[in-house]
């Protein structure tokens, strides 16, 4: 699916614009009020794109301040000398455990015979390789999409 402020400034709106502007035509009989009409179309068009991507950095920073809050509270823990050890291992022998679980869950569907518990067990399976994919993707960065994703948020906080 395309980005919607690429599909918008790579002509939808002028599309927008046309499509009223043509609607103002049938009302319109001057050219010097087409004109007029075809211009304050065009400027409120772009006050609103302008809003519209304004409000969508906003969003984007922050999300970015609550990914790197969670990221800073884990290696605070993970390098805390006074931190239990058990705070320190939770959250990654979680992470370890549904992957494992994934995993198995594929083994038993691919090579065991399963009855009526098929349906429950793809249910689940989809669950967890869903939280999976989100493990893998917090501990080992996630795919090339993502990264241009944040230079485009860091070049628009900029």
């Amino acid at each position: 699916m395309p980005n919607i402020f690429q599909k918008i400034f790579s002509g939808g709106a002028g599309e927008i614009v046309d499509k009223v502007a043509g609607a103002v035509d049938r009302f319109v009989q001057t050219k010097e009020e087409k004109d007029a009409v075809n211009l304050e179309i065009r400027k409120v068009v772009s006050e609103e794109l302008k809003a519209m991507e304004q409000e969508h950095t906003k969003q984007l920073e922050v999300y970015q301040k609550e990914m790197d809050s969670a990221r800073n509270r884990e290696i605070q823990i993970a390098t805390a000398d006074k931190a239990p050890l058990i705070n320190k291992i939770v959250t990654p022998l979680l992470a370890l455990g549904v992957i494992l679980l994934t995993f198995i869950l594929f083994y038993v569907l691919m090579f065991k015979q399963v009855g009526n518990e098929k349906d429950i067990i793809i249910y689940v399976l989809g669950v967890l390789s869903a939280i999976s994919t989100q493990i893998v993707s917090y501990y080992f960065g996630s795919s090339q999409g993502s990264a241009q994703k944040q230079k485009q948020i860091d070049k628009l906080i900029n």
